[in-house]
């Protein structure tokens, strides 16, 4: 019986932590675009605001790596050093939307070549967060996931 009664809680624990894959991935996005934008300070409030919904969730097997990628990136200060660090932020990212099922969207896996760093996208269309307006069309999309 109270194996019965674990299995449930972590079921639903599970369940509750890929209802909030869309809020990670949306917090996210807002890093990402705020890169793209050459916004170092928007990034930086993004950044803030993905770190504490990451930290606020339930345990999740990319829980802890995602957390060291997104504090290395809120201790970068200036954008260039906020995009040398995103790139392992958007794999842990990554590792996380492919395997949850509860993505109520497409989600591009995009690439950077020149830079030889991957991000995340809801749009099909090369927006490169690693070099902003200087290279916006700068990559391809690596994987897609429906």
């Amino acid at each position: 019986m109270k194996k019965l009664i674990f299995m449930g809680i972590m079921l639903f624990g599970l369940s509750a932590f890929s209802q909030n894959t869309n809020n990670l991935f949306d917090k996210y996005i807002s890093v990402k675009n705020a890169l793209v934008k050459s916004d170092s300070k928007a990034a930086g409030t993004a950044i803030a605001a993905l770190n504490e919904a990451v930290k606020n969730e339930a345990a999740f097997a990319q829980k802890e790596e995602l957390l060291k990628a997104i504090e290395k990136l809120n201790k970068a200060n200036n954008l260039e050093k906020q995009r040398d660090s995103f790139n392992e932020v958007s794999t842990q990212m990554w590792k996380l939307v492919k395997t949850s099922n509860k993505v109520n969207q497409a989600v591009y896996y995009q690439y950077c070549p020149m830079k030889k760093a991957y991000w995340l996208s809801k749009e099909k269309d090369i927006k490169n967060p690693y070099y902003g307006s200087s290279m916006l069309s700068c990559g391809k999309v690596a994987e897609t996931k429906k």
